[in-house]
């Protein structure tokens, strides 16, 4: 029968599917049976694309920089980059870009990217050199806080022993052109391509400060005193310089959810050659090998157990607390954690080829998205820089005309320089995406992206497909109901019938022809051959059996068959009223029996469906079924609407009403059947036990079939986007009052103003903030 209660008993592929390609594929290898899920996501490599890791980027501005030198190689259509994540994924056209080329262009701004960056680089290769750049820039800053700290101290030494004038800038020059080379340089770069950014800030008002004190010795009645401005000097680079490692500690905490799963692969295996056990490196394991797992130990591939039996944690990758019980024939995974059993196993999956590597790629793909509400941030930060900087001069010029005092106009223009942030502004988003996105992989639930937590964030309706879905997808035989002149031949008896269909039923996929099949072994039948079978999409299956045309399909595709009415009704009406879906049995073009099947509801869908009404969400189940059975199902479990026979692009079109109705919708389906409507919702979501190609349509998959995972998706959407909002809200106020406050706005009135090196501290923290608020989504509760 169709997965979703559909068109029944239909062969695999009863609809074509509409599904856009997607990151998500159902991966089995072998005719190996298993109780586990074999449902991973898999990412599928998007044709004439490529993603790789930047380093040298400071600042929001730094990744526009970034993407538009990329876009100006010959070979490169678009770039996106992510300064949340540090990396690029650029769209190639052609045979692609010179990668030399490429890299010359960005080492010339200041920007590096790793050896074959365009060749398709593994995940693991990507993120080992993101760590080593992160590293060597977490040295560099903390050497650099070190020199100016080392000046700090000695200018105080300096005013305390009161020494000459002119000690101050020199001993201030180490900080400034040893601690601040990076920053001078970088922001000198940037402003050449006309392109300025925070370095270029903050190298700016630490360069005017200290030349202000170089002077401010030969002529301090112009410039004030020397040591005032030195200083400045030294704690703006010294506040920058410690806030970027601190923000790189903290950032590291964001994105350590691919380290995390990358290190739940061990590095070598245990394999039997000869007869003889080897620990070899897991990179020369081969698919086939059999692959040795002592108690205690992970599993370093995916594949089959040929021999032991023991109990598998999966929650690492699943979220499923409860071991699974695996023996002969079942499939385990890499990165799972290995019982009391000792296991032999035959790998067929290894490094990205395992499950475990599908979804590391599935998260660092998500980690890079950006998400539509960052595009106000990106447009405010294309124009940032060049604004702060006409205030900053405004503000000095201002200054310098009304009062006549230098020094004032100097400490303002150089506090409204530093105290500017569009780093803040692009952390808001993508830190907040890649900790969301991180809590979900270890809640056993995958987001495609960005865009799918912001749109599932604003969901108000959840629709479902009926079986496997909100049922276990295992149908039993309840009842059998034979016409009064029963079938031909005189072998009318309910076990011989069923034997018969069991037989027609026996070469389908589908739940409902499973039931059946089971329900004629559970009573001893013997089934005959079937010959000629044959599967119509949308009208059941036929096969002669024992010298007969039998039929076996729903009661609408029977009525197109041309059996009256009628008599459909008269036949089916008693399994209708006890809530069964029927299947019609037709012999030889004669309607003879209706057989009455039962899916009952997925173990916790219940409490689930209530979890979601909590939430304010309203909840409708959409099915091919029986309208009896959909609607016992729904009266079962307080689903609020229930739409019963509908085919898969009927399902899709209630999805598209719904939506140009103002509603926004979320699907959660399993099967082929439902691909149209996943691909039709706002949000599509796979369940794990589902078919690859609702896989391909979805937004998100849950690693697991468990429905308790869906309150947990949503509370993370919504957790997720308002801790973007937070973000920007502070992002945006955070520039909007520290500027006029820097400029000087408010100290005739008010007499309150910020002297450049704590313009310095506050710039530095409100980027340390945003990190920081981020990663509250790693422990927030989400049950």
């Amino acid at each position: 029968m169709g997965r979703s209660g559909g068109p029944p008993c239909g062969a695999p592929g009863t609809c074509p599917s509409r599904a856009a390609p997607g990151p998500w594929r159902l991966r089995h290898s072998g005719p190996i049976d298993s109780n586990a899920s074999d449902l991973m996501p898999t990412s599928t490599p998007i044709p004439a694309q490529a993603r790789f890791p930047v380093s040298g980027m400071s600042c929001q501005a730094c990744a526009a920089s970034v993407e538009g030198l990329l876009r100006s190689v010959e070979g490169i259509r678009d770039a996106e980059v992510s300064f949340g994540s540090r990396s690029a994924a650029v769209t190639l056209e052609g045979e692609g870009p010179d990668e030399s080329r490429v890299r010359s262009v960005l080492a010339k701004a200041g920007y590096g990217l790793p050896e074959g960056a365009f060749g398709g680089r593994a995940v693991a290769a990507d993120v080992a050199y993101s760590e080593r750049e992160e590293a060597r820039a977490q040295r560099a800053n903390l050497a650099a806080v070190g020199v100016a700290a080392g000046s700090g101290l000695a200018l105080l030494a300096a005013h305390m022993l009161a020494a000459p004038a002119w000690l101050g800038p020199v001993v201030a020059a180490p900080a400034v052109f040893i601690a601040g080379r990076g920053i001078l340089t970088s922001g000198w770069k940037a402003a050449r391509r006309r392109a300025p950014d925070m370095n270029t800030l903050v190298g700016l008002g630490a360069l005017t400060a200290w030349t202000a004190g170089a002077f401010g010795v030969v002529a301090p009645a112009v410039f004030g005193a020397a040591g005032g401005h030195v200083h400045a000097a030294v704690m703006i680079l010294a506040f920058v310089l410690f806030g970027r490692w601190l923000e790189g500690r903290a950032r590291a905490r964001a994105s350590d959810a691919v380290r995390a799963l990358l290190d739940l692969a061990p590095p070598t295996a245990r394999i039997l050659v000869r007869g003889e056990e080897t620990i070899v490196p897991l990179a020369d394991v081969r698919v086939g090998q059999l692959v040795l797992v002592r108690p205690g130990e992970r599993i370093p591939v995916d594949g089959a157990v040929m021999d032991g039996r023991t109990s598998v944690d999966e929650s690492m990758l699943t979220g499923e607390s409860a071991p699974a019980e695996r023996g002969p024939g079942d499939r385990v995974h890499a990165g799972t954690m290995n019982g009391l059993g000792a296991l032999a196993i035959q790998a067929t999956g290894i490094g990205a080829d395992s499950a475990l590597g599908r979804i590391t790629e599935a998260v660092h793909r998500a980690q890079g998205s950006r998400a539509p509400v960052q595009r106000l941030a990106d447009r405010v930060s294309a124009v940032f820089v060049p604004i702060v900087l006409a205030i900053a001069v405004a503000s000095f010029v201002a200054w310098l005309v009304f009062t006549g005092d230098l020094q004032a106009a100097i400490a303002h223009g150089v506090s409204a320089l530093v105290i500017a942030c569009p780093c803040a502004l692009g952390l808001a988003t993508p830190t907040a995406v890649m900790v969301g996105t991180g809590r979900g992989a270890s809640e056993g639930i995958l987001v495609r992206g960005a865009a799918a937590l912001e749109r599932l964030a604003g969901v108000d309706t959840f629709a479902f497909d009926k079986t496997g879905t909100l049922t276990a997808g295992r149908p039993e035989l309840a009842s059998v109901e034979l016409t009064a002149d029963g079938p031909a031949g005189g072998d009318g008896d309910e076990d011989a019938l069923l034997a018969r269909v069991a037989a027609v039923e026996r070469s389908s996929e589908q739940p409902l022809a499973h039931g059946i099949v089971q329900a004629a072994k559970a009573r001893g039948l013997t089934v005959p051959a079937a010959t000629d079978f044959e599967a119509d999409p949308g009208s059941g299956v036929r096969a002669r059996v024992l010298h007969r045309s039998m039929w076996v399909g729903s009661p609408r595709a029977a009525g197109e068959r041309g059996h009256p009415p009628r008599a459909i009704e008269a036949l089916i009406g008693p399994i209708a009223r006890r809530g069964e879906t029927p299947v019609l049995v037709e012999e030889d073009g004669r309607l003879v029996a209706a057989l009455g099947l039962y899916d009952a509801p997925r173990p916790g869908s219940l409490e689930a469906l209530a979890a979601l009404r909590e939430l304010g969400l309203a909840t409708l189940v959409l099915s091919g079924d029986h309208e009896s059975a959909v609607r016992r199902l729904a009266r079962e479990l307080g689903i609020d609407d229930a739409r019963a026979r509908q085919l898969p692009e009927e399902k899709g079109e209630v999805l598209r009403a719904l939506r140009s109705s103002g509603r926004r919708v979320a699907m959660v389906g399993d099967g082929i059947n439902d691909a149209p409507a996943l691909t039709a919702a706002d949000v599509g979501i796979a369940m794990g036990g589902g078919a690859d190609v609702a896989l391909e349509a979805a937004d998100c998959a849950l690693l697991t079939d468990d429905l308790a995972r869906l309150p947990v998706l949503v509370r993370l959407a919504r957790r997720t986007m308002r801790t973007i909002r937070q973000n920007l809200a502070w992002a945006f106020l955070y520039n909007i009052i520290g500027l006029p406050f820097a400029a000087g706005v408010f100290e005739p009135g008010l007499g309150l103003s910020i002297r450049p090196s704590w313009a310095a501290a506050a710039m530095a923290a409100s980027s340390v903030c945003v990190v920081l608020n981020s990663l509250r989504l790693r422990w927030v509760r989400l049950v």
